[in-house]
């Protein structure tokens, strides 16, 4: 029986090691300045415009808690093809890897209030852990109603 395997976009935060499935990624695009917009959440950097969609653009480091850094020529965001216009900002793209689904680990589960959400599952690249993250899950729960979907903001 042929095992299935799932293509994967791997990036850093914070020299921490990320994966997004290739069909959440729509396009990535070198870091740049977000207009900032007035009471979204602290980890929300701003928006961007790309092709005449405005984005809304996550800053990983903060959504996750990470310490602040100096920016380089490496940060990139990543445009999420989701339900939500979303660009995530991270450290690095190192680039992709092909897993089975018999690699993938259920994500941790910590305790019951530590258990992010967004993560989907793990598994192992160059013998460290790496977190497969869903886009439209990195939103907090609390903060969904500022976000509207992509369907919501759609031209009639």
């Amino acid at each position: 029986m042929e095992e299935s395997s799932n293509k994967y976009l791997i990036f850093t935060v914070d020299d921490k090691t990320f994966a997004m499935g290739f069909a959440d990624v729509r396009l990535i695009v070198p870091a740049q300045s977000a207009s900032k917009v007035p009471d979204l959440p602290d980890y929300v950097e701003g928006t961007i415009v790309n092709e005449g969609v405005t984005i809304t653009v996550i800053d990983l480091r903060k959504r996750f808690g990470y310490p602040k850094h100096m920016k380089t020529d490496r940060e990139c965001i990543i445009i999420c093809d989701s339900k939500k216009s979303l660009g995530l900002l991270c450290d690095n793209i190192t680039g992709f890897v092909e897993k089975g689904q018999d690699d993938i680990q259920p994500p941790p589960d910590v305790n019951d209030v530590v258990n992010p959400r967004f993560i989907s599952g793990t598994f192992l690249l160059e013998g460290k852990p790496c977190f497969i993250i869903t886009p439209d899950l990195v939103i907090r729960p609390d903060d969904e109603d500022k976000f509207p979907d992509v369907s919501d903001t759609a031209e009639i």
